[in-house]
């Protein structure tokens, strides 16, 4: 079922749009063991010009799907002229982006990433970091740390 983004998933995107960095950070790159850095690639900087592509096609996205592991309440974007496209993937998964950026952020008890496909929100999700946690909604946007 398509519906608008909620309140409260607006909230939490939008500040991620607007603090999230991406992982691993510089700081934490820098500090990576030659063997370590093999497996990432550098963290590269999110301009403001990205950030406000971002936050404008923010509007523009519906909930297209949402996660059935029952422990969390993550969901997949889409704008409505993407809706039924079959080459894309909204689950955040491995579909034919040419440009994806995922933005992250935590809370207590749990990850939050951003995935931006194209430059559009694509995929919110909260993933539980401990087997015993679940989560019905996503936290107030203030409780986001990062």
């Amino acid at each position: 079922m398509v519906r608008p983004l909620s309140t409260r998933e607006h909230s939490v995107a939008l500040r991620m749009i607007r603090s999230a960095t991406t992982s691993p950070d510089e700081a934490d790159f820098a500090d990576f063991t030659p063997e370590q850095r093999q497996g990432w690639d550098p963290p590269e900087p999110i301009s403001n010009e990205q950030r406000q592509i971002w936050e404008g096609r923010l509007g523009e996205v519906v909930v297209a799907s949402h996660c059935d592991c029952g422990t969390c309440p993550s969901v997949g974007m889409r704008t409505l002229s993407r809706i039924g496209d079959e080459q894309r993937d909204d689950q955040g998964g491995d579909g034919d982006w040419s440009q994806r950026v995922v933005l992250t952020a935590g809370i207590s008890g749990a990850m939050l990433q951003l995935f931006i496909d194209d430059d559009y929100p694509s995929y919110l999700e909260l993933a539980p970091i401990d087997d015993d946690l679940s989560f019905t909604e996503f936290p107030e946007a203030e409780t986001i740390s990062f």
